[in-house]
């Protein structure tokens, strides 16, 4: 019989594949199979990385050491451009060794004094101080050489050395806590300077300021100067009478030694106390700066010097000119353009001011007395938010500055909250009542009756007196002296 008469079979289902279970259970076998399938390939990848090193080293290798060679390198060029200002332990008698005074610890207390006098520094503008910061000694693997001989090293092919401050403590009266500390600078340009600082007393730590003072005076004599202009401006002394002399002894002093870049700093601090001294002294201050500007012509220093002499003049469209210039010179600084914005901010360019203040943050955004200047111009201009967050930067960095509570006191105040400006007004009358108007001192007096307790009937510093939308405009400091008769009412 052939296949064709064959007789059929009948269908055996169970020869056929059954499919059993839903469509999730499906996706699920066909997900484990697949995650089975990609085990080999995982073990294979695994096994490659684990084997890759032997293969790979040879071109990872060159090219990790090229970064840290460049690393390196970058750290070696910053310790060369930055000179050190560096105290090492100083020589100590024994009987300032037994009372906590060791070598090592007069070292950081006098350093740590040099670093608060150049903090202090900041209101007639000095060259920079010189880096205090310690810089990491590494050693390089299988080389007899480190980061700090390389950079020794080089500073002395270029003679840029360190500045060290060589201090050495004797006792000359066994019977009395009587000593003589010798100070001597070695390297940077006032090489070889020494000088003697005598003490007498049981407070040491005064004797440690007086050390740290003279090593100013032997190494950073214009940031010294600028430190004693802050102090004796905090006496509130009037202008015409404050006692200059030992800054301006410091500046005559700097002028003869053999450093031009110091003595073009000196020139312009002798020219900033002398147009502090009124317009009369002003006019001397603009013929020595322009002096001085015929030996240092692209000083951005000295044009900012002329600037500042040519407004209390009152020349604003003049020392506009002076101020631009100097702001266009490369050594410019922040405090070129904070002057700039200054006298524009007089000259009723509110914008360009805004501009100026703003370019000065960029360049040291912890200035003080720009952060003053960019809030008073925002607040004139009605942007109350921004001033006071502009002054409330200031006042952090320096709590002790009355004119930047007054200025923010007068930004809340035309913005309309009252009790808060009365607060800050009572912060600055607190520190110089020089430095609010009799309206504003009237204001800042409620203020701390009602935080002490008012008497009935006392007005409220919440009252408004004026709308918000009339704000008063602040008032002069010549104005805040002229106090009308029913102010004590």
């Amino acid at each position: 019989m052939s296949s064709m008469q064959s007789p059929r079979r009948p269908m055996n289902w169970r020869s056929r594949p059954f499919r059993s279970g839903s469509a999730a259970q499906r996706r699920h076998s066909r997900q484990t199979r697949g995650f089975a399938g990609f085990l080999p390939l995982g073990w294979r990848a695994v096994g490659f990385i684990g084997r890759g090193p032997k293969r790979v080293w040879p071109y990872i290798l060159p090219w990790f050491f090229i970064v840290l060679a460049i690393g390196f390198s970058c750290l070696v060029v910053r310790g060369v451009l930055n000179r050190q200002l560096l105290v090492p332990p100083v020589e100590t008698p024994q009987s300032l060794s037994q009372r906590g005074y060791t070598s090592s610890f007069l070292a950081e207390r006098i350093m740590s004094s040099m670093r608060d006098i150049a903090q202090d520094a900041d209101s007639i503008p000095h060259d920079t101080m010189t880096d205090t910061d310690s810089q990491p000694d590494i050693q390089l693997p299988g080389q007899d050489m480190s980061y700090a001989s390389t950079v020794r090293f080089i500073k002395g092919v270029i003679k840029r050395t360190d500045v060290v401050v060589h201090v050495g403590i004797t006792k000359i009266n066994e019977s009395a806590d009587s000593y003589v500390a010798h100070v001597q600078i070695e390297g940077g340009p006032f090489n070889s300077r020494e000088s003697i600082v005598p003490f007498e007393g049981r407070d040491l730590e005064d004797f440690v300021h007086g050390i740290a003072v003279e090593a100013m005076r032997l190494a950073e004599p214009n940031i010294l100067a600028s430190h004693l202009y802050s102090q004796v401006r905090k006496t509130r002394c009037h202008p015409e009478e404050c006692r200059y002399n030992e800054i301006i002894a410091i500046y005559d002093k700097v002028l003869t030694l053999p450093s031009p870049e110091q003595r073009e700093w000196a020139l312009a601090g002798k020219a900033w106390l002398l147009t502090d001294q009124g317009e009369s002294k002003a006019e001397e201050a603009e013929r020595q700066t322009r002096e001085a500007l015929t030996v240092y012509k692209h000083s951005a220093i000295l044009h900012a010097s002329l600037g500042r002499a040519l407004a209390q003049q009152e020349r604003l469209d003049d020392a506009l000119e002076a101020l631009r210039a100097g702001a266009r010179e490369k050594s410019k600084t922040a405090e070129n353009l904070r002057l700039l914005g200054d006298v524009l901010l007089r000259a009723h360019r509110n914008e360009e001011a805004l501009d100026a203040f703003r370019q000065a943050d960029e360049m040291n955004p912890g200035s003080v007395d720009n952060l003053h200047d960019w809030g008073e111009a925002l607040d004139k201009v009605g942007r109350y938010d921004e001033a006071i967050d502009k002054l409330s930067r200031a006042i952090s960095l320096r709590p002790d500055l009355a004119p930047s509570y007054a200025e923010m006191g007068r930004a809340l105040d035309h913005k309309g909250d009252l009790r808060g400006a009365s607060r800050k007004y009572a912060e600055a009358l607190e520190r110089d009542a020089g430095t609010l108007s009799a309206h504003e001192t009237q204001l800042a007096r409620l203020a701390n009756a009602v935080e002490g307790g008012s008497a009935p009937g006392a007005p409220s510093p919440n009252t408004r007196t004026r709308p918000v939308s009339n704000p008063r405009p602040a008032v002069p400091f010549q104005a805040s002296l002229e106090v009308p008769p029913n102010a004590e009412a």
